[in-house]
């Protein structure tokens, strides 16, 4: 019996401590790399909702300036000076037919609001009239029928350009930023 002990062979501790140390090592390597993998995708997640939101933003608002009536905002015709880059747009709306109203984009912390505002003068409220438009008694009064957040994410908005109107979009979120730019052209205007 002691003849088959002595014959029979195995690992030395110094083998085993190797051995464990490279199954250590590949399970290192491969916990990073799928952990790296794991936010490059999530990363590419991200990027991809921005881009979409920024999109889907920049259909509705185009669709609509382009199709404005008359715009309220006074625009500058580059963005050369930053400080007189409005960050809000108001323009009169040129799908509603039954009546005048107006639609206004602007930013309320992150969000991108959409709102539709009337004007009409105290002696006849039923009655929408242009903003400039002027009666007896002076300038209308407005009146907000519906203000709804759009878009979420928005960390700028800047709207420039005299015959086509550029909108500059900037969209944040985790540290991950998109920007678009897109330029319009109005057809009523």
């Amino acid at each position: 019996m002691n003849k088959l002990l002595k014959n029979q062979k195995g690992f030395t501790l110094a083998e085993l401590i190797i051995s464990v140390m490279i199954i250590l090592l590949i399970l290192i390597i491969i916990a990073s790399v799928f952990s790296l993998n794991q936010k490059v995708f999530r990363k590419s997640n991200l990027k991809a909702e921005l881009d979409q939101n920024a999109r889907i933003t920049l259909d509705l608002m185009a669709r609509e300036i382009r199709q404005a009536k008359a715009l309220v905002t006074a625009l500058p015709a580059d963005n050369s000076n930053p400080a007189l880059v409005p960050h809000e747009i108001q323009f009169e709306d040129g799908h509603n037919t039954t009546q005048i109203q107006y639609i206004r984009y602007y930013l309320d912390g992150g969000n991108l609001n959409r709102q539709t505002i009337v004007y009409y003068f105290d002696t006849s409220p039923g009655v929408y009239v242009r903003y400039n438009d002027v009666d007896a008694f002076g300038a209308p009064e407005s009146n907000i029928l519906e203000d709804k957040v759009i878009s979420e994410n928005f960390s700028a908005l800047d709207f420039y350009g005299t015959e086509n109107i550029t909108i500059d979009l900037t969209l944040t979120k985790r540290g991950e930023q998109v920007q678009i730019r897109s330029i319009i052209n109005p057809r009523n205007i």
